[in-house]
């Protein structure tokens, strides 16, 4: 404890032997969610540990990235080449690769409170070790399982404007906390160390993610071991996806508070809200069209159609790359200030921002963020910002951002002050017509991702005058050859219990659901559910007494079909909106087109007469002329070698025509 701070090395090997001699070979390893893990010391640890079995080690974190691994054939044919653009110049996290494989040795184990969706669901060992926490919780978790030793990803500290500081950049989420209990509770008996690994490749983030140097113990920062930033690729949106990212666009209200998750529906939110603003035409257009204001009056009520011209605050646990489009936009622009009384005045209109000269106001910042994770050209964006954009940018605790408890950085008049009209947009992945949903987890018990901060945001919510949780997810699902629904009459695990319903999207629609009576709340979720699913979730709600026997579905809710969908957008499609990539895409154009087929393919070949008619066919229907040379050329089987390359190639061609490509 009573060494200088920080012991600055360029070795990860000399780092590890300086963790070993400060805490000894008994040690808990806390790394951050995602993006914010050190891997070159981690690495260097765990291989450390694998020599020498005498070293108990213990990883405790969460969301461990990894490339995708392919299966063998098509997949691997397609994957490979895509995989090694985007990740062959990143180290693999070691450990994580043999959590995967279930070849940790004895002397090690890995706890984490979020998977990477699904990738445990099969893997007893990890199911057994997973943590089960709120976002908010997870410091104290960590301190409760004895966490020794931190490794963190930092940008260095070059910046001028911070001066002998490191960023937290892309994680101060839980360690601006969780750095600040450990040392209170640090004694010459039970040493803790504190490990930064630099990478000038994160941008420089503050106010709240600057931290003093003096806070590590041991700096690694080596600029020949650097690497790129691990990025998730742009998913594609579908129609289904941007209808829902349309209806829930329609809920926000100018000069209110954003919060929304990662992924396509996130994605399709962000669109439809940039459409909204910077061409209300057409926005306008579809939301006649689709008559939201006459069947879904809490779009009246709690939204808006117009532009944005107070703009929006985002106060979000992860900060998606969709921000920074909103920001583009414009959209991004309502600013909030460090200091309760400023910001009621405004709030308040006794106070202009852009009619002050008070000092205050050169505080103000436009985004909340605990963490960010997203794909390259979002990281490219982040570092383009400018000074004065960076300074708008405030990432922060997640115990600050996620709920209303008194906070080093603001007490609860402040968070108050701040998210006004907050609207907190999460998906799940399914819904009991009791309003209760389902997002991380199976009835059986396995663990899909984890709870994260869902829970904290739709509580917040019902906290906040006039704040709405938004829950989207896709009225189905498909399961082999099945289409099932996700709107279910009940279900033996839930996320977000029923008394905290609020608002469900679907591609079908809004349902309406807080304060409601229970046979309200029923029907507004039957209403929204796919048509092929709504006579039987209605007689299995009838026969439970929850809604009236004499009740009958009225007409204008029995288009709810995919056909529907497509019919609703294709006028707009025609003119080039609502694209399934409109943020930019990480697959080239031929890539696209073969994507296209193998998921052509993969539904074809999901049952045994399916697979064997799809093999049969290829052998009649699988030879091209040069009309595919490109895509063969690019899939390496444009010249094949024994049987096998022979029928992947005939395979392959036969799911391109069927794709009508």
């Amino acid at each position: 404890m009573s060494q200088e701070r920080p012991q600055r090395v360029s070795s990860s090997d000399i780092c590890v032997d300086q963790v070993i001699q400060r805490v000894g070979k008994k040690i808990t390893l806390g790394l951050p969610l995602g993006l914010g893990k050190p891997i070159r010391f981690a690495n260097a640890l765990y291989q450390r540990a694998k020599a020498d079995p005498s070293i108990e080690l213990h990883i405790v974190t969460a969301l461990s990235l990894l490339p995708p691994t392919p299966s063998e054939g098509l997949e691997k044919r397609f994957m490979d080449p895509f995989v090694a653009r985007l990740y062959g110049d990143i180290p693999e996290l070691a450990y994580a690769r043999d959590v995967l494989n279930r070849k940790l040795p004895d002397n090690v184990k890995v706890s984490e409170f979020f998977f990477l969706a699904g990738n445990f669901l099969n893997h007893p060992e990890q199911q057994r070790r997973y943590i089960c926490t709120n976002y908010t919780h997870a410091m104290r978790d960590l301190i409760a399982l004895g966490v020794n030793v931190v490794g963190q990803l930092v940008a260095p500290d070059t910046d001028p404007d911070y001066p002998q500081q490191f960023s937290l950049s892309c994680n101060p989420d839980l360690s601006l906390d969780l750095f600040q209990n450990l040392r209170a509770a640090e004694t010459d008996d039970k040493p803790i160390v504190l490990v930064a690994e630099c990478n000038s490749n994160l941008p420089f983030f503050g106010p709240d993610a600057a931290v003093a140097a003096t806070t590590f113990d041991l700096v690694l920062h080596n600029k020949e071991t650097e690497y790129p930033l691990f990025s998730v690729p742009h998913t594609p949106i579908s129609a289904q996806d941007h209808m829902i990212g349309f209806y829930a666009s329609s809920l926000l209200q100018d000069g209110g508070t954003l919060q929304v998750g990662i992924g396509s529906l996130g994605s399709a939110l962000i669109y439809s809200t940039c459409l909204r603003h910077q061409n209300n035409t057409h926005w306008q257009q579809l939301y006649r069209n689709l008559k939201v204001a006459e069947r879904f009056p809490v779009a009246e009520e709690y939204g808006g159609t117009a532009p944005f011209k107070k703009g929006l605050y985002g106060c979000s646990e992860m900060m998606v790359d969709g921000f920074i489009h909103l920001l583009e936009a414009g959209i991004l622009s309502r600013k909030v200030y460090p200091d309760a009384e400023l910001q009621e005045q405004i709030n308040q209109g006794v106070l202009d921002p852009k009619h002050s000269d008070d000092p205050r106001l050169q505080q103000g910042v436009v985004m909340h963020g605990g963490f960010y994770l997203g794909p390259r050209d979002f990281y490219h964006k982040l570092a383009q910002l400018t000074g004065e954009q960076r300074q708008h940018i405030c990432m922060s605790s997640v115990n600050y951002i996620n709920d209303l408890n008194d906070h080093r950085f603001g007490d609860q008049r402040l968070k108050v002050a701040q998210r006004v009209a907050g609207r907190f947009i999460n998906s799940a992945m399914q819904c009991t017509l009791d309003g209760a949903a389902v997002s991380d987890g199976l009835e059986d018990g396995r663990v899909l991702s984890g709870v994260g901060g869902q829970y904290n945001f739709v509580a917040m919510a019902h906290e906040l005058k006039g704040a709405r949780s938004i829950l989207t997810l896709r009225s189905t699902r498909t399961s082999g050859a099945q289409t099932l629904s996700n709107i279910l009459f009940s279900y033996g695990h839930c996320t977000i219990p029923r008394h905290l319903r609020d608002i469900v999207i679907t591609e079908y629609g809004i349902a309406d659901l807080r304060g409601k009576a229970d046979e309200q709340v029923y029907l507004a979720l039957i209403r929204i559910a796919d048509s092929r699913f709504q006579p039987g979730l209605l007689k299995q709600a009838q026969k439970a007494g929850k809604v009236a026997q004499d009740f009958s579905l009225p007409a204008q809710w029995r288009n709810n079909t995919p056909q529907a969908i497509k019919q609703a957008l294709k006028d707009f499609q025609q003119k080039a909106l609502f694209p399934a990539f409109p943020f930019g895409c990480d697959f080239t154009d031929d890539e696209l087109k073969i994507g296209k087929a193998l998921k052509h393919l993969k539904a074809r070949t999901s049952t045994r007469f399916g697979k064997v008619k799809t093999l049969f066919q290829s052998l009649i229907y699988g030879s091209a002329g040069e009309s595919y040379a490109s895509l063969l050329q690019r899939m390496q089987l444009n010249k094949v070698h024994g049987v096998k390359a022979w029928l992947d190639r005939r395979v392959l061609i036969l799911g391109l025509k069927k794709a009508g490509i």
